[in-house]
C-alpha cells in the first residue's frame, strides 16, 4: 500500500518572468524517514520555482486521486504472515478511514432521492431502496463472480468481495468497481494508493460537527491540543451513529481468510449490525 508514514513542507517566493512575487508550498512524502520527505519537499518545490520562471502553469492543487492522500496513520493491521493487511487512517475531515490491501471495498453513491419511493397511479409505488438494490444485484451477478456483503449507507450502498482477494490496480478490481458504479475518482485513488478504502465512522458535519482545525501534521503544540479536544467531541457526537448498516450477503457464503479479520473490524467500527441512524 502507498501510503506515507512521513510528510515534510518546503514553502518560499519565487519572482514570476514579470517580476511579481509568487508564494509557493510543495509538500513531500516517504515511508522511510522525515528527512527523506523533506528532500522530497524541497525536490518538488524545487520543480514548481522552475515553471514559475518558465512562465509556464502551475499544477492546480492535489487532485484527487492523483497523489498519496496526506493522512494520519492510526493502526496497522497485519495478517496472519505478519504481512501488512490493512491501515487506519484520519481523513482530512476527520472521520477514521479503513484502507485495505487485498479486501476490495466499493462505495457507490447514487443520485439524490434515488432511494425514496415514488407514489404512481392509484397509489401504486416504485423505486426506492429495494429496487436500486434489485439493480446493484443485477450488475454484480453481470460483472462480477463470487460473494460479496451489501451495506446500506447513508448515500448509496458500500460492497465487500468476500470469498477472494483483489489487487487494487488490477483490471478484475477496476471492472467491477465501474460496472456497479463506483465514483471515478475513487476508483483512481485504489490505484495511486494500491488499496480499497472504505469510512469507518461518520462523516462530522452529519453529526452536528464541523471538520476538524487545521491540517495533517500538525506541528504547533497549541493546534495539537486544539486537534485533541476536537476528536473527543467527535467521538462522542458519532457513538450513537452508524456508517452503515448491513443488508444481505450475495453469491458463495464462503469468506477468505484473509478477509475475515478485515470484514469484522469494519462491521464492529461502523456498527453495522446495531440499527442505529446513519451518519
Amino acid at each position: 500500500m502507498k501510503i506515507p508514514k512521513y510528510w515534510a513542507k518546503s514553502e518560499g517566493t519565487v519572482e514570476k518572468p514579470d517580476g511579481e512575487p509568487l508564494s509557493l508550498m510543495a509538500w513531500g512524502w516517504s515511508e522511510d524517514s522525515v528527512a527523506a520527505a523533506a528532500a522530497h519537499a524541497k525536490q518538488r518545490f524545487g520543480s514548481l520555482v522552475d515553471r514559475v520562471r518558465q512562465g509556464l502553469e502551475l499544477p492546480r492543487g492535489y487532485a484527487y486521486g492523483s497523489r498519496p492522500l496526506r493522512e494520519q496513520i492510526l493502526e496497522e493491521l497485519h495478517g496472519s504472515d505478519g504481512a501488512l493487511r490493512g491501515l487506519l487512517t484520519r481523513n482530512s475531515y476527520g472521520s477514521v478511514v479503513l484502507n485495505a490491501a487485498q479486501a476490495m471495498f466499493v462505495d457507490v453513491d447514487l443520485p439524490e432521492g434515488a432511494l425514496e419511493e415514488k407514489k404512481g397511479w392509484f397509489g401504486s409505488k416504485s423505486g426506492g431502496e429495494a429496487a436500486a438494490l434489485d439493480g446493484l444485484r443485477g450488475r454484480l451477478q453481470q460483472s462480477a463472480s463470487g460473494g460479496f456483503r451489501v451495506y446500506r449507507t447513508a448515500a448509496g450502498f458500500r460492497l465487500l468481495a468476500t470469498d477472494r482477494l483483489y489487487a487494487p490496480a488490477s483490471g478484475d478490481a477496476e471492472r467491477v468497481m465501474r460496472a456497479v458504479g463506483a465514483d471515478p475518482a475513487f476508483v483512481q485513488l485504489c490505484k495511486v494508493q494500491d488499496s480499497f478504502r472504505a469510512r469507518l465512522t461518520p462523516k462530522p458535519w452529519r453529526c452536528g460537527k464541523r471538520p476538524p482545525p487545521g491540517q495533517f501534521p500538525r506541528d504547533d503544540a497549541s493546534e495539537q491540543r486544539e486537534f485533541a479536544s476536537w476528536v473527543a467531541e467527535y467521538d462522542r457526537a458519532s457513538a450513537s451513529k452508524a456508517t452503515c448498516r448491513f443488508v444481505e450477503a450475495v453469491g458463495p457464503g464462503a469468506v477468505h481468510a484473509e478477509v475475515a479479520p478485515i470484514l469484522a473490524l469494519h462491521d464492529e467500527r461502523t456498527k453495522a449490525n446495531a440499527g442505529l441512524p446513519l451518519a
